[in-house]
């Protein structure tokens, strides 16, 4: 056991570093850095499984647990979560440079007003679920339980902020790093029960969505 969580750690730590290299010091795109993330990811599952083999890729992915009226209580956290962006949104919209914002999509990852649209879709659907396969249905599920309540929201936070990083002032980053371990907490209690990706899947997409409306207001 004591292998496999060190493995796991070391791993992820090395996997979401080197992306955050990969973030700042390449010049190439978003649909690059994407594949390079893509990648990196299942890189990571895939020499696990290899050393381990213990770990099934679609033991996650079963939709047997999740039942229907399951739907409406995760809708009704997603609404939340939605809300809850927007909300953050408004208090602290004084607080940051959206002009700022917008260089850094155009300038270092080539983002133009027609591409945000498809960035936004893959954003939403695509990224949200590499995300939660990654760090709640490999990194959480495969840790003991303690463990993965402790590290795998602190991967996830630390995981984003290197995104953000020109962004914001070190105290909204902070703030920012709070919240993001904060949801990810979260997303780990959803799922704990039912033991898939599903519930904190359909929650990250809500808050996607409102984050990607958020954004078009930078090109629209």
């Amino acid at each position: 056991m004591r292998q496999k969580v060190f493995f796991i750690i070391s791993s992820t730590i090395i996997t979401c570093s080197l992306l955050a290299v990969i973030e700042h010091t390449l010049e190439i795109n978003y649909a690059i850095k994407s594949f390079s993330k893509i990648g990196m990811f299942f890189l990571t599952i895939w020499f696990y499984q290899a050393i381990f083999k213990d770990y099934h890729l679609k033991s996650v992915l079963s939709l047997k647990k999740l039942k229907k009226q399951d739907l409406f209580r995760l809708l009704a956290l997603g609404i939340a979560s939605a809300s809850i962006v927007l909300l953050a949104y408004i208090f602290l919209q004084p607080f940051f440079d959206i002009e700022q914002i917008k260089h850094d999509l155009t300038d270092r990852l080539g983002i133009t007003a027609t591409g945000f649209i498809f960035v936004g879709v893959y954003i939403t659907f695509v990224n949200s679920f590499l995300e939660e396969y990654f760090f709640r249905g490999f990194v959480f599920f495969q840790l003991p339980r303690k463990v993965g309540y402790i590290f795998s929201p602190l991967l996830f936070a630390s995981y984003h902020i290197p995104m953000i990083a020109l962004w914001f002032s070190p105290y909204l980053i902070g703030a920012c790093f709070i919240g993001l371990w904060l949801i990810a907490f979260i997303f780990h209690k959803v799922n704990e029960k039912k033991q898939t990706i599903w519930s904190s899947w359909i929650i990250h997409i809500c808050a996607d969505i409102m984050i990607i409306m958020i954004g078009t207001t930078l090109f629209y």
